[in-house]
């Protein structure tokens, strides 16, 4: 988790001091250069979503229970945003995102045919915020780093289960009051993009991990979203 994204953050910085040591000779017979160019982007994110849990122990301490037995739960999300450069190295990235985090449960009788599964989703409006740098030449290696704030906008858990008998039941929850209204993430990302004309296609291995709680003070538990998985991204150029 957090190591993942020290790891991740660490090559990204020893990237880019290492870029600062090619020659002025060498940039002339190279065509290997650093992506300076300012462009509107378009990614979307497959993320394998997991979370912490832990006791409130400043409050009840209440057991997890069944929730221990939670596993990780597919989910997408997406961004729109724009691409500056700062400097002949690095770029800074901003945009509005729909992300989506979550975790599910599925347990079966043993006995007979009773069984119970539910899903649950968390849904937020976000600002990521990230420094990025890509070099190469058509084809460069592509490093970013940075944080995700981001609001609550929605919840939903999807219940399913039969009884002994076979029969099946569902039900829908999307109303739920202890949740906080605002969290913040980290996210790294590395991955290749390939540049062409005034567009370029990046794909990505991504990692997230939530840094404030997702409940608010005085609830049962301590829950951090956490995930990875691919990022797939489409960029047009301005300049």
């Amino acid at each position: 988790m957090i190591d993942r994204l020290l790891l991740i953050w660490m090559f990204f910085i020893a990237f880019a001091a290492q870029s600062q040591l090619i020659s002025a000779k060498q940039k002339k017979v190279s065509k290997f250069s650093f992506d300076t160019n300012t462009y509107v982007y378009f990614n979307a994110n497959i993320l394998n979503s997991f979370r912490s849990l832990t006791p409130n122990e400043s409050h009840l301490n209440t057991p997890l229970d069944k929730r221990a037995d939670e596993n990780p739960l597919l989910c997408s999300s997406y961004t729109i945003g724009v691409s500056t450069p700062i400097n002949n190295y690095l770029k800074v990235n901003t945009g509005l995102s729909f992300t989506q985090n979550g975790e599910s449960y599925a347990w079966n009788s043993a006995e007979n045919d009773s069984s119970y599964m539910y899903s649950t989703i968390y849904r937020y409006i976000a600002l990521p915020i990230s420094l990025s740098t890509s070099y190469g030449k058509k084809l460069k290696i592509h490093l970013s780093a940075g944080v995700v704030p981001s609001i609550f906008s929605g919840y939903k858990q999807t219940q399913e289960w039969t009884d002994a008998d076979g029969s099946k039941y569902d039900e829908e929850i999307t109303i739920q009051d202890d949740l906080n209204y605002f969290k913040l993430s980290a996210q790294a990302t590395i991955g290749v993009e390939y540049f062409f004309g005034k567009l370029s296609v990046r794909a990505a291995y991504i990692y997230m991990q939530q840094l404030s709680n997702s409940y608010k003070e005085f609830e049962d538990y301590i829950h951090r979203g956490n995930a990875q998985g691919g990022q797939l991204t489409f960029t047009y150029f301005l300049k």
